[in-house]
């Protein structure tokens, strides 16, 4: 074997490498998003807003606190009675961020708690929206 085709075969194979690191990285990054938002949910439904708060960005500490998630969250109760379930998780990128859509069986129907990360793994943005 010449010594450039060694080479070649060996930068090939360090190519490989890392780029599967990179997918697996990916791949780790999604999965921690989807249980950091259901483990959101499930402090929502265990009335720890101040836990759920805890990892909110800058913005919606400011624009959502404790007492005004509260608020938000009974509202929502109110309207669908109490959370019977999380049903499953599914993750979508959009304009950059990472945005996880834990579906929801409430006593009177179904909800998507549209939990949205920025790249720190803060959440900065949440709404309430009709499952797909």
């Amino acid at each position: 074997m010449t010594r450039r085709l060694l080479i070649a075969l060996m930068l090939t194979a360090v190519c490989i490498a890392l780029s599967s690191c990179g997918a697996k990285e990916q791949v780790s990054q999604t999965g921690d998003f989807a249980a950091l938002a259901k483990q959101f949910v499930e402090q929502l439904a265990n009335g720890d807003f101040s836990a759920a708060v805890q990892n909110f960005d800058a913005t919606m500490k400011v624009g959502m606190p404790p007492e005004k998630l509260k608020e938000a969250w009974e509202g929502l109760v109110g309207q669908v009675g109490a959370l019977q379930k999380q049903a499953g998780v599914r993750m979508a990128k959009e304009q950059g961020f990472d945005a996880a859509y834990v579906t929801c069986e409430f006593e009177r129907g179904k909800v998507d708690v549209k939990v949205v990360f920025n790249g720190a793994k803060e959440i900065s943005g949440l709404w309430f929206v009709p499952p797909r």
